[in-house]
């Protein structure tokens, strides 16, 4: 558990082992061999755990449970950590949108839980997908989803910005309201929600009479994915009383690990952080430093 005064939580990002680069596809591929492998990402994990991080954001991608089977074959750190998923892992969502359909696609997420669970989850969902209810599918995703998470205990899992994010701009309250409920009533599992759009986000939940206790957005020193602005995101923050985790604090790349630091520093009302880590001596440094304020 962490015992710093500055941070209630330092959290590990998995964007880093996949050669994720907001800035540059190029760096992206130019890094991928080495820091998408599975031996890196678990080294890059234990070291993380051994500094003193309190748990992992992951996104469902396919290769999330082979590094868990790796890390729990030689280690207790999964049953140490508390889990923090996104769903859905967006890009693999479009590509399988694009390939097979939604209900292909459906049907092929099914094919990795178990009968139980696809008779199950049919069940639940048949007569609505059988209408094309929006609702209904949506609940049916939120399932097949969290196939994708059977092997860990998750402690909030957060809906993607693209769907957040899409909520906001069609005002469909129910989305958001689904996805919570669903998680809560079927998982006992709370719900979180993460968005580009923080402010505007923070005052479609009071005026719907929604309450979420975990936001997951951007905070980072030159405004990087901070809409509308850099000052409105702040100025939300010193007002709102919810649980917020900082994310793309090193602006996806742009600011270095001083700025960052100083960035923190100034800033009392950012209590847990996200951070990613690509290599051991990544992590050591940035950790360290984050647990030094």
């Amino acid at each position: 558990m962490n015992t710093l005064s500055k941070f209630d939580s330092i959290l590990l990002g998995d964007n880093a082992f996949y050669g994720v680069d907001h800035l540059s596809h190029e760096r992206a591929r130019q890094r991928a061999n080495h820091v998408q492998s599975i031996e890196n990402a678990v080294n890059v994990i234990k070291c993380s755990y051994e500094i003193g991080i309190d748990g992992m954001v992951v996104a469902t991608r396919p290769k999330l449970k082979e590094i868990i089977e790796n890390l729990k074959q030689t280690s207790n750190i999964v049953d140490n950590l508390d889990f923090y998923p996104v769903m859905p892992y967006a890009q693999g969502l479009q590509l399988q949108l694009s390939e097979k359909g939604i209900s292909n696609m459906i049907k092929e997420i099914l094919k990795s839980g178990s009968i139980g669970d696809e008779i199950k989850i049919i069940a639940k969902g048949g007569i609505g997908f059988l209408k094309k209810d929006m609702l209904s599918l949506f609940k049916v995703f939120i399932d097949t989803e969290m196939l994708k998470l059977n092997f860990i205990k998750p402690k909030v899992i957060f809906l993607h910005p693209v769907f957040v994010d899409l909520a906001l701009s069609l005002d469909m309250k129910s989305i958001l309201e689904t996805f919570k409920n669903h998680l809560r009533d079927n998982y006992k599992i709370e719900a979180g929600l993460c968005t580009k759009n923080f402010p505007w986000l923070v005052r479609k939940l009071e005026e719907w009479n929604l309450d979420f206790a975990s936001i997951m957005t951007s905070f980072n020193p030159v405004g990087f994915l901070m809409n509308p602005s850099k000052e409105e995101c702040e100025k939300t923050l010193n007002t709102y009383k919810g649980h917020v985790l900082a994310m793309n604090v090193f602006s996806g790349g742009f600011s270095n690990l001083n700025e960052v630091i100083d960035y923190l520093s100034n800033n009392s009302k950012i209590c847990n952080v996200v951070v990613g880590a690509s290599s051991i001596e990544h992590a050591k440094e940035t950790i360290t430093k984050l647990k030094q304020l």
